[in-house]
């Protein structure tokens, strides 16, 4: 059987990750993926129904997730692909991969079953992670670069109704983390007031500010926000804590849970795993609270529907979850639970 992993930072030397299927909802079934080499990433669609797959082979490989059996195999890539991202809503026929030489595919699923490429793109050093937008702010790609100035590339398309081969796309970047970006993480699309309640609730924007989380390989972790055409970022916080050390491997945003405040989790490869708030849009971010774990960190992830439990792997095969208790502080969560 396949050892899921990621590649390496050009500086970072990262050992591999594990993925982020932890707490996705997913059918009990297995998969065949002899032949296949290493597996670097993969990841549900929106409706987890169907799982994709990216190996050392270079070929990106689709399964349905009720029975186990395979859909299809997309190649393209001439090195190995290290990450996966699927499209939602409008958007949820489209598919990104990349891989360790900097190539950035995006495919459609032109009839079910069969697919065919909808644009390409090449970034300067390794394509680490690629992440589409909530749909609501429209077709928009970020691409976390391994190379020296860690560049965060933004792949856009114009045209926010329909996909096309047609269609045009527009390539935004700006550099983030000095040496590489190791991960990155969108910001979820729904204003975190709009469950709130209060005076202020029917001034509040339905669409939260279009927002994303990176980190890399100068140890930094830092949000980023744009404007709603997504093409000029600017930095708003540097996120730091006490006990924090370490290169970041993995940085995820809690999905909406109806709540005004907003978090954010990163994990190191020293074990540190730390938890950021802001507690309205707009203000400061305070760090809510940090601890170790038995291991190098490698990936995180929330619960998807309330991100009320923090799943996070390390070392070369653990893994825990953890729930917000009193005082602000994430509690294991025992296994038999």
């Amino acid at each position: 059987s396949s050892s899921l992993c990621h590649p390496s930072l050009s500086l970072l030397r990262a050992p591999p990750r594990q993925s982020s299927l932890l707490l996705s909802p997913m059918p009990c079934a297995s998969y065949n993926l002899a032949g296949a080499g290493t597996l670097y990433d993969a990841q549900y669609d929106s409706v987890a129904r169907r799982l994709g797959t990216a190996s050392s082979d270079g070929v990106v490989r689709i399964f349905s997730t009720r029975g186990g059996a395979q859909l299809g195999e997309l190649r393209g890539h001439q090195t190995p692909v290290v990450s996966l991202s699927w499209g939602a809503g409008s958007f949820a026929s489209l598919l990104a991969s990349s891989s360790e030489d900097g190539s950035v595919t995006i495919w459609r699923e032109v009839r079910p079953q069969e697919w065919q490429i909808e644009h390409r793109l090449h970034v300067t050093g390794a394509a680490n992670v690629v992440a589409f937008c909530p749909p609501e702010y429209g077709l928009a790609l970020a691409i976390a670069g391994g190379d020296d100035l860690g560049t965060v590339t933004m792949l856009i398309r114009n045209e926010r109704a329909k996909a096309g081969p047609g269609s045009e796309w527009q390539v935004r970047s700006f550099p983030a983390h000095q040496g590489g970006v190791a991960a990155l993480s969108w910001a979820p699309s729904t204003s975190p007031a709009t469950m709130a309640t209060g005076p202020a609730v029917g001034r509040a924007a339905a669409l939260a500010p279009c927002r994303l989380v990176t980190c890399g390989a100068d140890k930094a972790v830092c949000v980023w926000q744009t404007d709603n055409k997504l093409l000029d970022w600017r930095k708003q916080f540097s996120l730091t804590a006490a006990g924090f050390s370490g290169h970041p491997r993995d940085v995820a945003w809690r999905p909406n849970v109806g709540l005004p405040s907003s978090l954010i989790a990163a994990g190191t490869e020293e074990g540190s795993v730390a938890v950021w708030v802001q507690d309205m849009d707009g203000r400061d971010w305070r760090l809510q609270t940090c601890w170790q774990v038995p291991g190098d960190v490698r990936r995180l992830s929330w619960s998807r529907t309330a991100g009320v439990v923090l799943g996070v792997s390390f070392g070369a095969a653990g893994s825990a979850l953890y729930r917000e208790g009193p005082c602000g502080k994430w509690e294991p969560i025992p296994l038999d639970a």
